[in-house]
This record gives C-alpha cells, sequence and structure tokens, in this order.
C-alpha cells in the first residue's frame, strides 16, 4: 500500500500560500497587532519583516478574514492616514535571481483604490537606488512595470482583464517575470465565483536591475499615491519553479479551504499543523466542519481515507469524514462518506478534497485533526495464500518484482501472537539483485519487511538465498518514544489511539467494549498495543494493506471446514490437559445470595462425569440477582471446567486452492471441525497458530485449541464472572519442579520503601525482613480495610505461583472480618475474576 497524499500542516487546512525553498519573503499577516517595534512577521524564515508607517491614530488594523487576519489600510482617508509597510533589503532580496522570480498574494481594495489612476501595490520606486519592478493598478487595472539598472522602464503594461475589481471584494494577483527569457505573464482571479484570467505571455527588452537594493513598499509611491484595502499573504520567490499553471491550482485548491476563516466553527492557526473547534472566551464549539485544500487523487487501485486526531472516547471526535473528488479542480463530485474502514467511496479522480467533522461533548474540550493520509491500494497480485508467490513493493508501495522462483515459502502466524515470512530463492535468479533488507514483500494482502538476507552454499554447490521477513506491525515497535500514560475507566479505542498516533497507522474496528484503569508505561507504538490486548481482552488483528489496527471480540468465523484423516488431515496429534479441572463449583450472587433454595439447599453444582475427585472452585456471579439464572450461569461454567482442555496439532491441506473445494476455506482465527473415527473424536477447534506452506499448501501445520473462553460470545458477556479457587494449594509436586521462577512483584521485600506500591494503611518495618532487611506491616483496625495492591502484566504461561512470608501477632477477626491475598486477573477476552487465598 502506498501513501497518495498527505495533508498535516497548517496551508493544507488553511489555504494560505505554503512556503517552499524559493520563497524570500512571505506576510501572512495573521498577528492581532504590531509587535512593540510596529513590525509585521515574516513567515518564511528570513526575518523580512513588515514596519507598519503609520499605524497608531489611523484607521490601520489586523482584521479577521478568511486567511485568518489580514492588514487594512487607509480605509477612512487616504492622503490624510497615508499609512504603508517597509520590508528593508539587506542586499539580498534581489540578487541571484535566477531564471524566474514571481510575486503576489490577496488583495481587498476599496472604491478608492478602484477608482483612482495611481494605485501602488508592491512597490520597489521607494529607493534607495534604483528599482526592479512596481505592482500597481490603474483605474482598478493591473499594472506592472521593469526597470533596468539604471533606472530605465523596460515594460510597462496596464491590463484589461476580464473581471472587474469591486468595492471590497477579494482578488488573488501575481506576476510571473522569467528573468532570462524576457518575458511576462500576470494572474488576476476572484475569490466570490471562482473566475480566472491570465494575461498573454508578453515580453520585454533590456535586462532587470538584479543589484537593485531598494526595500519592498507595499501600499505607498512618492508619498502621495497611497492603496486603501486590505491586503493578505504576499509572497515574493526568486529562481521560482512556479508556473502559471501552479498558481492557477494553487487559488482553485485552496479557494475552499476554512481552517483560517473566522466565521468557521474550526480553527487551523491557533495550534499550527492541527485543527481544532474554534474557542470563544474559554468555549469551544460544539460541532465544526473543516474544509481543506485539494490533494493528489488519481490511484491506481482503491483508496482509503485515515484521519489521525486526538480525541477523548465518547466525548470529543472526529465524528465524520467526506470526500468529494474532481479531474479538473472545478467539477467536484458529491461528498461521500468514507467507508466503515476508512474506504473511499467518491470516484477516482485526479484530485481529492476532503469535509472532516469534529465534534465535543463537553465544550470545554476539543478534539485535534493532526492528519489526513489517502493511501493506494493496488488490487494483490494473488487472492489466496495457496500457490502465491511472494512480490516485491518499491518504495512508493507499487509492485517491483513478482518472485516466481521462490520456494519453502512459509509464513506463520498466531492469534494475537507472531507473523513473519520465510522463503528461498536461487542465488543465481535474475530477480535475486531486488532483495535488500528493509524492503516490503506483499504476500496476498498482507506485508512484510525483510529483516534478513542470507547466502549458503550446500554441500551439493548449490547457492541459495534464505529471507526472513517481519509483519509490517513490527516497524510499530520503532516509533517514537511514547510517555507513560494513565488511562482511567477507558475503553481500549483510547490507549490503541493513544498506541497509533503519528505512526501513519489508524485505529480500525473495536468491538471490545470493556473499560479498564491502568498506567502505560510502554515506550513504543506495538508495545502498548499489545499491553491494552492483554488489559482489555479480544484478538488484535493487523490490517497491513490498510495500514489499521483492530481489536476485536472474536476476530474469526464458523468456517465450515472439517479435516479428517486421509481427506486433508496428513497426521495429527491432540494433548489433553486436566491442570485446570473443576468438579464442585460454588457460586454467589449479588449482596452474597446463593440459589441453594432451589438447589436442594447447596451453594454449589458438581459434574463428576469425567473424574470423582473433588476439585472446588468458586464462581464470581455478584451480577445476577436471579437465583434460577445464576443456576443456570454456573451449571453452563462448570460444563466448561468439569472436563480436560483438548488442543491439537495436526498436518493438514487447504483443500479451498482446489476447484470444487472453495467452500472449505479457513483463516487464522476462525473455528474448523476436526474428525478422525481411530482417535474416536468430532469436534469444533480454533485455529490458534499456523505455519502455511504456500507452495505446497499440504504440508501446512495447523495448532488448534478447544478452549473457547476467548471467543466473548453471548455466555462470555453475561457478566465479569470468572472461576474463583478457594485453595491455597492447586499445583501437583511435578508442575512445582516444572516451575521457572520470576517475579513479576516490584519492590516485592520492600527495599525502596513503598515505591510500586498503592498503599493503604501500611508501613515499612526497615529491620524486620525474611529475605531482605525490610517488610510491609499493618496494624488491624476494626471495620476498617488495609490494602496493599501492585498491577503486574506477565506473559502468557499455564500456571503462576504466588507465594509470600508471613507473621502475625495477636490477630483476631471481626465480623466478616478477612486476611488474605486478593488476586484480580483480568483474561484476554475482556473476563475478568477475583481469588481470594484466605491466610487467616
Amino acid at each position: 500500500m502506498a501513501i497518495k497524499s498527505i495533508l498535516t500542516v497548517q496551508t493544507d487546512f488553511t489555504g494560505e500560500f505554503p512556503v517552499n525553498d524559493k520563497t524570500v519573503a512571505l506576510w501572512r499577516f495573521n498577528e492581532a497587532t504590531p509587535d512593540g517595534n510596529t513590525m509585521l512577521l515574516d513567515a518564511s524564515g528570513y526575518n523580512r519583516n513588515f514596519f507598519v508607517s503609520g499605524w497608531s491614530g489611523t484607521s490601520a488594523s489586523l482584521v479577521s478574514g478568511r486567511l485568518g487576519r489580514y492588514f487594512r489600510q487607509n480605509i477612512i482617508n487616504p492622503t490624510s492616514e497615508r499609512t504603508y509597510l517597509v520590508a528593508t533589503n539587506d542586499g539580498s532580496f534581489f540578487s541571484d535571481l535566477g531564471e524566474k522570480i514571481v510575486v503576489g498574494g490577496w488583495i481587498n481594495p476599496t472604491t478608492y483604490s478602484i477608482g483612482q489612476n495611481f494605485i501602488p501595490i508592491f512597490n520597489t520606486r521607494q529607493g534607495p537606488d534604483q528599482p526592479i519592478f512596481y505592482v500597481s493598478l490603474y483605474q482598478g487595472r493591473p499594472r506592472l512595470m521593469l526597470y533596468n539598472a539604471s533606472g530605465t522602464l523596460i515594460y510597462d503594461q496596464t491590463e484589461t482583464p476580464a473581471i472587474t475589481l469591486r468595492n471590497n471584494g477579494w482578488y488573488f494577483i501575481a506576476s510571473i517575470i522569467e528573468v532570462s527569457n524576457k518575458r511576462v505573464q500576470n494572474l488576476l482571479c476572484d475569490r466570490s465565483d471562482g473566475a480566472i484570467w491570465q494575461s498573454p505571455v508578453r515580453t520585454f527588452a533590456g535586462d532587470l536591475n538584479q543589484g537593485c537594493v531598494a526595500d519592498i513598499v507595499m501600499g505607498m509611491h512618492a508619498d502621495t499615491y497611497y492603496y486603501a484595502g486590505g491586503i493578505d499573504d504576499w509572497f515574493y520567490e526568486k529562481d521560482s519553479a512556479l508556473s502559471m499553471e501552479d498558481l492557477i491550482s494553487h487559488f482553485k485548491s485552496s479557494i475552499l479551504a476554512n481552517g483560517g476563516d473566522s466565521t468557521a466553527d474550526v480553527d487551523a492557526l491557533t495550534e499550527p499543523g492541527a485543527v481544532l473547534l474554534k474557542e470563544t472566551n474559554g468555549v469551544f464549539a460544539p460541532s465544526g466542519q473543516l474544509y481543506t485544500t485539494a490533494t493528489a487523487c488519481g490511484l491506481s487501485g482503491t483508496g482509503r481515507v485515515s484521519a489521525t486526531s486526538e480525541y477523548t472516547a465518547g466525548i470529543t471526535a472526529i465524528s465524520l469524514v467526506e470526500t468529494s473528488t474532481s479531474d479538473d479542480l472545478d467539477s467536484w463530485t458529491q461528498w461521500q462518506t468514507v467507508g466503515a474502514s476508512g474506504e473511499l467511496q467518491s470516484p477516482n479522480r485526479a484530485y481529492i478534497r476532503y469535509r472532516i467533522t469534529l465534534s465535543t461533548q463537553d465544550t470545554s474540550r476539543t478534539p485535534r485533526l493532526l492528519e489526513i493520509q489517502l493511501h493506494d491500494i493496488p488490487k494483490p497480485p494473488y487472492e489466496q495464500l495457496g500457490f502465491a508467490r511472494p512480490v516485491l513493493l518499491d518504495e512508493s508501495g507499487a509492485w517491483e518484482a513478482v518472485l516466481e522462483n521462490a520456494f519453502d515459502i512459509l509464513v506463520t502466524s498466531e492469534v494475537n501472537g507472531a507473523d513473519f515470512l520465510e522463503f528461498k530463492l536461487p542465488f543465481h535468479d535474475p530477480k535475486r539483485e531486488t532483495l535488500d533488507n528493509e524492503k516490503q514483500v506483499q504476500i496476498v494482502n498482507d506485508v512484510y519487511r525483510i529483516r534478513t538476507v542470507s547466502d549458503e552454499k550446500n554441500s551439493d554447490g548449490r547457492v541459495v538465498t534464505q529471507v526472513y521477513a517481519e509483519a509490517a506491525f513490527y516497524d510499530l515497535s520503532f516509533s517514537t518514544a511514547k510517555e507513560p500514560m494513565e488511562f482511567t475507566a477507558e475503553t481500549p479505542e483510547v490507549p490503541m489511539g493513544y498506541a497509533l498516533l503519528n505512526t501513519g497507522w489508524v485505529l480500525g474496528n473495536v468491538t471490545v467494549s470493556t473499560r479498564r484503569t491502568w498506567e502505560s508505561t510502554e515506550k513504543n507504538a506495538l508495545s502498548i498495543l499489545r499491553a491494552t490486548q492483554n488489559i482489555h481482552g479480544g484478538d488484535l488483528i493487523f490490517d497491513s494493506a490498510n495500514r489499521e489496527v483492530h481489536l476485536l471480540t472474536f476476530s474469526g468465523i464458523d468456517s465450515g471446514a472439517l479435516f479428517s484423516y486421509r481427506k486433508n488431515m496428513k497426521s495429527i496429534q491432540r494433548v489433553v490437559d486436566t491442570r485446570s479441572l473443576v468438579t464442585r463449583l460454588y457460586a454467589y450472587g449479588k449482596e452474597g445470595m446463593t440459589f441453594a433454595s432451589i438447589n436442594g439447599n447447596r451453594e454449589y453444582v458438581e459434574d463428576y462425569s469425567y473424574s470423582s475427585e473433588i476439585r472446588v472452585a468458586t464462581l464470581d456471579a455478584s451480577s445476577f440477582s436471579s437465583p434460577y439464572q445464576m443456576l443456570e450461569f454456573a451449571n453452563m461454567r462448570l460444563a466448561q471446567y468439569a472436563r480436560p482442555r483438548i488442543s491439537y496439532v495436526l498436518s493438514a491441506m487447504d483443500l479451498s486452492v482446489l476447484t470444487g473445494y472453495e467452500h472449505e476455506a479457513w483463516n487464522l482465527g476462525d473455528i474448523v471441525t476436526v474428525d478422525d473415527r481411530d482417535l474416536n473424536l468430532s469436534v469444533k477447534t480454533r485455529v490458534v497458530r499456523r505455519q502455511y506452506n504456500l507452495q505446497e499448501p499440504w504440508k501446512t501445520v495447523l495448532e488448534l485449541s478447544t478452549t473457547l473462553r476467548e471467543l466473548g460470545d453471548a455466555s462470555a458477556g453475561w457478566d465479569k464472572a470468572a472461576d474463583i479457587l478457594s485453595s491455597a494449594d492447586v499445583l501437583d509436586r511435578q508442575e512445582v519442579k516444572d516451575l521457572v521462577p520470576f517475579n513479576h512483584l516490584r519492590n516485592s521485600r520492600a527495599d525502596d520503601g513503598i515505591t510500586y506500591w498503592l498503599n493503604s494503611g501500611f508501613t515499612v518495618d526497615p529491620n524486620n525482613g525474611v529475605s531482605g532487611e525490610a517488610s510491609f506491616k499493618a496494624d488491624g483496625v476494626l471495620w476498617m480495610t488495609k490494602s496493599l495492591s501492585q498491577t503486574v502484566y506477565p506473559a502468557s504461561r499455564r500456571s503462576y505461583t504466588l507465594s509470600a512470608q508471613i507473621a502475625s501477632e495477636n490477630l483476631q477477626k471481626g465480623p466478616n472480618g478477612q486476611v488474605g491475598i486478593e488476586v484480580d486477573i483480568e483474561y484476554e477476552d475482556g473476563t475478568t475474576e477475583t481469588r481470594l487465598i484466605d491466610l487467616f
């Protein structure tokens, strides 16, 4: 996928004239007042600021308009006010002119400026020494004058455009002067109706005064002639690359942009590079629509729009993204809302513009729009994994080469885990030279980045190149460093949006709705995304073709695919795991409610269909207020817990690549059926890992699991319940031997005081430690809870062990008192459980 265009700087949102490396000076007039030296800033970076002569005591002002503020002068009486602007020439204004100079900007003339014979606009005739050019109005018509080194007039042309200047109208005016070719052309555009007039290309004789050291004066000549009206966004370029077509394109492209418009409810000026809702006296507008400049479209495939923003979920939002396209910047299609994943719905044309709606539910807060990207998504060269070949992409994301001689092509991917590509290529293949580290490779819709390229000579003399490439989303681990961020009762959209900020990736569909309070200390985007999935649950999906990240409650479907021996399954290994087996399940509902009254006075349900051993657990059903529903729920849970967890590893063929077997298609995360009469099994199970052999699909290896906790279906969403282990020791001796000790708790021995702990009522005893010198201590108080807690994010393991050394003195529990270790666990599917280990 290639990025076709990006809108991210102030001028993209306001329509102001952009600065480039040829800009000598550019005056935007966006200040509220001149500075302490009565100067107005130059936006080119060269500090060629305008001095305002006649600021005090006149009608001179900086007025809100379409492009932010603009400068107005001599509105009451030009002959008595005599306001004008001066930019002092430091000697470099007109040296090294190159092949072309271009000058222009916006004017807002009054009747006075239209009706007089001589009205100066952009003037070098004031000196010192001889001028070079003079842009003015003569009886309301554009006039350009050019001079040689001796001050002799070598060009003087008053144009008669098809556009008639009117009082208080806004007009874009520009002149292109070709220094060596001795040609001139002028432009006049009317903002009110979009009319454009360009003069004939005219010529002049003689050489321009390239040694000119005169100042630039706007709005005055000879202390006699004055301009009355407004000016805005004036620029001067030398050695310019601008053509008449460029100037016209700028006018057409920017005429609708409103990020600087004082009448709009959006604001692209207060924070350059960001668009906010308009703020008035500390109150933001509840909503506003931004119109952007037009930019390149012309897609080779389909398009996707991504809008990068900062927002607060449920409060501020970029609530609508619309597009319109055109082939000529004149005729535009109707506005179309982009698809749910940013799919471009407007027709593919040469140009595109955007209408973005910002909104807030709290007028003390605003969203921030930071960037709009248009992605060009070419049709993938292969539509399915089976028999596909790697396709090398160039820097723009376009196809560079199809590696048809690649072999041993393996794509390995896991649900919420790794995703990488491996393949080999004959060293002497002509396309070997196209392989370079960090280049991108496309496999159907997925994109990978080459990380290692190894050339190896075998014992038989063959030289083979081996390539290892990681999924494009691995690049998110190299994002700019992220600051620690605290999320308070937020849905996963918020931390995911924070993670993806300024990465070029955007947030896609999020169907997980759990709210979590946690602090992210991760330093890069990928680790934050992984942490978010670990805390909130669900399946984290990376769409590399569209550069989107989704978090789905369940990413797969019940595919209907069947794996059976001698059909598409070559071998199978079944693993039966009873380490989490439960046969007696207690349940407690709201305010300690039980279902004993409707269950034979028993607060538990039992299932000994697999084991006669009593293995006890407790189910948190505190959200239930009906004993009947709670009993049904407990039986449903026990039906899962009372049986072994079964997983499979099988070598199988993807039959969907064959004609007539398309219905056998399956994907990572899907539910499939495994049937084997010899093993006496027929079960639905989920594809949790696959090693897909593209060249030989019959050698594909799958890992399947019957654990459906992560499905997040209706039953899993009944409440936040999970089985709570009552007994303190559920590990057998072999499991203890197999444990790899690793302490996830920080400062577990109180060596650093209370650091890393959330403390309520505990103190540090510096003298009485066990494995160290210090320990934590609490004095019990009747009717008071004292606690010490810490949140950890452990790696995925089948078992965890909690251990602590405790001591007590004269310990007595009051009514309903508890002393113990309480563990709150959050699973990948978003469910939670609380396990209390009683210590007294």
